[in-house]
């Protein structure tokens, strides 16, 4: 039988000591993406017990190279704590095992989402989007892991940097939106908000259909973050990182050492 609350216990230390372990797939026959959402779960329990607060959830796998890689063919989800907020747009490596940065586009919902959800519906419930920068970070050996691996480290959530909340997705085709990516002033990558899901709303129905019948929907509150639009880029002390997108805004950080 596989210990769901001890491999969740391992990734909590792993996280807040900041040392990677080796794969769960790699040391536990078997292991499958069931056994991965109830590591994850019980993980996010640990981090309910030391005080953090759940506010939202966040999209991973939702764009298809990234699927291809990963042998999959569908995205998967984790969670956001009040702890993964970065308020002042300073994101601070020792916090971080090997982070890296991710382009997002955010919904602000204002009402509770069900099994039913379809994009219209996503929309309806979409009090304002929000441009972010999500950092990753794995807490797994050299960055590399199966898509159990992934699911069971909570979709490597690291740490979210929100822009202004600028727009509403009834004005807005996502789809269509042109994303600019900087690195200290010079261009990184360039995508479109298709890259996530082929309609970032889209991204935020799926979740909000697969964990309806779980003790934790998408409710009224939540932030979701809905998939990264560019390849990840590694984050180094020293530098500044800023993404716009069309029609939508801004959201910047630097990064500290400490």
């Amino acid at each position: 039988m596989i210990d769901h609350d001890g491999l969740a216990a391992e990734l909590h230390d792993a996280r807040r000591n900041r040392r990677t372990t080796a794969t769960v797939t790699s040391r536990v026959p078997g292991f499958a993406v069931e056994d991965a959402y109830a590591v994850q779960a019980a993980g996010i329990g640990l981090r309910e017990a030391e005080g953090e607060t759940v506010v939202g959830g966040k999209l991973g796998f939702t764009s298809l190279a990234m699927q291809r890689a990963m042998g999959v063919d569908h995205p998967n989800y984790g969670w956001l704590t009040d702890a993964m907020l970065v308020h002042d747009r300073v994101v601070r490596m020792h916090d971080l095992i090997h982070p890296k940065v991710e382009p997002e586009i955010a919904f602000l919902l204002d009402a509770d989402l069900g099994p039913e959800t379809d994009r219209s519906e996503v929309v309806a419930a979409t009090a304002a989007i929000v441009p972010c920068l999500e950092i990753v970070d794995s807490r797994y050996d050299g960055f590399r892991f199966a898509a159990p691996d992934n699911i069971a480290d909570n979709s490597s959530a690291g740490k979210v940097v929100l822009g202004d909340a600028v727009a509403v997705p009834d004005q807005v085709d996502l789809r269509i939106c042109g994303v600019v990516v900087t690195v200290d002033g010079a261009l990184a990558a360039t995508a479109a908000g298709a890259a996530a899901l082929d309609d970032p709303a889209e991204a935020v129905a799926w979740m909000a259909r697969t964990v309806a019948g779980t003790a934790r929907p998408l409710r009224a509150g939540d932030i979701v973050i809905s998939g990264g639009l560019t390849a990840p880029i590694d984050l180094h002390p020293g530098m500044a990182v800023r993404v716009d997108i069309d029609r939508v805004g801004t959201a910047c950080l630097r990064v500290t050492e400490g």
